[in-house]
């Protein structure tokens, strides 16, 4: 309770609040944008980029090369003397993007050249290969994948497959810098490389923070296509194995068409936990209504994600939608046996989840209504968002908040925190409701324990009253004594004071003293 209504508490839940920097302070364009999904500038021309290269600029620059058909002798040197220049310029290369087409045995001789030549190179931060390329492309680039500084390495749509490896791996185990490490769309990755990747991956110091794998066109994939080498189940447990053992990990994009319900169960075994790094998550796969409520009972207990994409390709209607809702929303969709069920609700749903996205598909039935409330479920932190689900509660309850069982030492923070949410009339309304959970019986500890000193002291006061009624009654009586002599004086001598003699003054004062002498009781 102490944290839940504390306003000073910005983040809450600590483990939410990590902040996985993609790359080092030293840049300030971190490895996921250079992997972008826009159109890059490509030429066959290397000399296009040697008079950037020469320039004395901090300015990064992209390099993108076209490879089709054959290469010529020239292209061949231009080749080689980007790479050195590459090497001797200051600048630093944010991407090397490399797109590959048909093309004859010239272009794998010009290519080793280059890599070869490009070997050491700690300028490029990230690169990416496109198109058809494949294991012999790669291997041409052997010396640089053995030595270099890359951040982001990105194979699109290319033919690699599990012969790559052997020349991938002194990158995986060996790299200290590789952050981003992006698969997506690739025909041909199959079991045994995602195995030796990941088994790579774990044996090394790399520590992947965006992981992505998916094959070719799996919205519109035949699950008989022999062109497609298919990433089968067991791969996928090991993704999750391999998931659950990462403590940098936190973007993970997945969509094989083998992803069915079992697979989201071995996720959902690793999302649950409350260690998971994980903030965003890209799922598409064979799965439905059953493998989004598995996966809606994992995110009840994580801390973590902020934001899930899902394209499904089994049915998914409004029954699974609601489950994901549910986890965040306890209001939604759901009716309570009563206020204590309800806030227990609000306690154990989620507070990190902030938006779900359901891709458009044959098989998705899902009312706009619930798709745009998933996209919007909170802009706000986790402990904000807790806030904020508590005081909708407790307005909804103001009149009776005892069973909430708030202990006597939180309720400053309780009544700071209503008269913050709902003002004036707020705090009002909870200080006149019938609440039996004690709140004002016992204000303050200190007359708790000072309740014996006070009983004491109020009998004193009681003493003490009764003997200032009886002085005042006395004081009366003296006023009335005084009155009765003053008229005896004037009765005897009137008014006008006589010429008195001696004796007669001394007469008059016996006749007082005697006077006083009688008893007043």
């Amino acid at each position: 309770f102490a944290e839940l209504f504390n306003p000073d508490i910005k983040g809450g839940y600590s483990c939410l609040c990590r902040s996985h920097k993609l790359l080092s302070t030293s840049t300030e364009t971190s490895s996921a944008s250079f992997l972008s999904s826009r159109m890059p500038f490509v030429t066959k021309n290397p000399a296009h980029y040697l008079k950037a290269l020469a320039e004395d600029s901090a300015e990064a620059l992209h390099i993108g090369l076209f490879f089709s058909r054959s290469i010529s002798e020239q292209q061949a040197t231009d080749l080689i003397k980007l790479a050195k220049a590459m090497q001797q310029s200051t600048r630093t290369i944010r991407c090397l993007w490399l797109r590959f087409r048909d093309g004859d045995e010239s272009i794998c001789t010009a290519l080793q050249a280059f890599g070869d030549e490009l070997a050491g190179d700690v300028s490029i931060q990230s690169l990416v290969i496109e198109g058809k390329a494949g294991p012999a492309e790669i291997e041409c680039l052997a010396g640089f994948f053995r030595n270099n500084k890359l951040r982001g390495l990105q194979f699109r749509r290319t033919d690699i497959d599990a012969s790559a490896s052997a020349v991938l791996r002194p990158l995986f185990v060996g790299s200290d810098t590789l952050n981003v490490l992006d698969l997506s769309q690739n025909s041909k990755l199959g079991d045994v490389f995602v195995e030796e990747m990941l088994t790579a991956l774990s044996e090394g110091e790399t520590s992947i923070e965006t992981l992505s794998i998916g094959e070719c066109d799996i919205d519109a994939a035949d699950d008989n296509d022999e062109t497609i080498e298919r990433i089968s189940a067991a791969s996928v447990e090991l993704m999750a194995r391999y998931v659950s053992r990462s403590k940098s990990l936190s973007n993970v994009t997945l969509r094989l068409l083998n992803l069915d319900d079992i697979g989201i169960g071995e996720l959902a075994n690793v999302l649950k936990r409350q260690d998971c790094s994980v903030r965003r998550l890209d799922l598409g796969g064979n799965f439905g209504n059953n493998g989004i409520k598995i996966l809606a009972e994992a995110l009840k207990t994580n801390q973590s994600i902020k934001t899930i994409t899902l394209g499904c390709h089994k049915n998914l209607n409004d029954v699974g939608a609601q489950e994901l809702l549910r986890v965040s929303d306890p209001f939604a969709y759901t009716t309570h046996a009563n206020k204590k069920t309800e806030w227990d609700s609000v306690r154990k749903s989620n507070h990190s989840l902030q938006s779900v996205y359901i891709l458009d598909r044959p098989s998705v039935t899902v009312s706009n209504e619930l798709i745009t409330k998933l996209r919007s479920i909170s802009n706000l932190q986790p402990h904000q968002t807790l806030q904020t689900k508590a005081w909708h509660h407790i307005e909804k309850h103001i009149e009776d908040i005892s069973h909430m069982e708030i202990d006597n030492k939180y309720v400053p923070e309780v009544m700071s925190f209503v008269q913050k949410r709902g003002e004036l009339n707020g705090l009002f309304e909870t200080i006149r409701s019938s609440n039996s959970l004690k709140i004002f019986e016992n204000p303050s500890p200190e007359r708790a324990r000072l309740s014996d000193q006070m009983d004491r002291i109020q009998k004193e006061n009681a003493i003490l009253k009764r003997l200032l009624k009886a002085e005042r009654e006395r004081s009366q009586s003296l006023r009335n004594e005084n009155y009765s002599v003053r008229k005896t004086v004037e009765m005897k001598f009137g008014k006008k004071c006589p010429s008195w003699s001696w004796n007669s003054c001394k007469q008059l004062w016996l006749e007082v003293v005697d006077l006083i002498k009688e008893p007043i009781w």
